[in-house]
C-alpha cells in the first residue's frame, strides 16, 4: 500500500484518494470542497464546516477534487480513488 500524503495546509489542493482527515491544533479550522464533476464545478458547502480544536474529522473530498483549509492543521489523505473518481462513469 503506498504512502498516504499528509499535508500541513491546502489551498484550492489536489486531492488524490476519496477523504481525508483533517485533525485541528488548539484553535478550529474551517474547510471547503472545490468539486471537479463536469456540468457542475463549486463549492460543494455553502459555508464552510469546520473541526474543533483539538479533534479530527474524516470528510468526503472526492478524487482530484480541490480542497483548502483554513487554520492550523494536519490532512492525511485516506481510503481509494474509486467512488470518487470524477473521471469515470460507474
Amino acid at each position: 500500500m503506498p504512502q498516504a500524503n499528509v499535508y500541513t495546509s491546502a489551498a484550492n489542493a489536489t486531492i488524490y484518494t476519496d477523504k481525508v482527515r483533517i485533525a485541528a491544533n488548539t484553535s478550529p479550522v474551517t474547510y471547503q470542497v472545490y468539486v471537479l464533476y463536469p456540468g457542475n464545478t463549486g463549492n460543494l458547502y455553502s459555508a464552510a464546516p469546520s473541526v474543533p480544536a483539538n479533534s479530527y474529522m474524516d470528510v468526503f473530498v472526492g478524487y482530484q477534487n480541490k480542497l483548502t483549509v483554513t487554520g492550523t492543521c494536519t490532512i492525511t489523505e485516506l481510503g481509494t480513488v474509486t467512488s470518487g473518481n470524477v473521471t469515470t462513469n460507474p
